[in-house]
């Protein structure tokens, strides 16, 4: 990932609901993802490790904030453990096919949680955030040269989380 598409990231996580959190964890590992297949394309293994570290982080944020109270937590448990060992593999081989065939497959559950998070928003009055004190940030292009820049509206002695 580079500078962009992690400051996105972390703008958006601010600003995230729940479910919103989640499909972001999603989408950062799908990034990954394509950075270790890049790696492996250009014979860098440096780039391949450093991705597969990632990838194999958010597999694991995926799996630890699993409520096993509900019957397809496990099920989800048993697709991330097997995702996992096609990260194994890709990592000992440095071949891409068990890369794509997991990120393939965790692509039609982040599908499922994208339908899900829409049915959500269609019946859920309560679109708050995650983080309740966090700023609000809206970017960009002004006059000027073509420059992004961010304004930040708000209270900024009463930015921070609440503890």
């Amino acid at each position: 990932m580079n500078d962009s598409m992690v400051k996105d990231f972390q703008n958006r996580i601010v600003n995230a609901s729940r479910a919103e959190l989640l499909l972001i964890n999603y989408e950062m590992l799908f990034a990954t993802l394509d950075q270790a297949i890049e790696g492996i394309d250009e014979g860098n293994s440096t780039l391949f490790n450093k991705a597969m570290t990632k990838s194999s982080r958010l597999l694991r944020e995926l799996s630890d904030n699993l409520d096993f109270q509900y019957e397809i937590s496990k099920e989800l448990m048993a697709l991330y453990i097997f995702v996992n060992k096609q990260f194994i593999d890709a990592t000992l081989s440095m071949d891409k096919e068990p890369l794509i065939s997991g990120r393939r497959l965790l692509d039609n559950i982040y599908k499922g949680w994208v339908e899900a998070k829409q049915q959500d928003d269609k019946s859920s009055k309560d679109k708050s955030t995650v983080i309740a004190n966090g700023q609000k940030v809206y970017a960009g292009l002004t006059y000027g040269k073509g420059n992004l820049n961010e304004v930040v509206y708000g209270n900024e002695q009463q930015r921070g989380f609440k503890a």
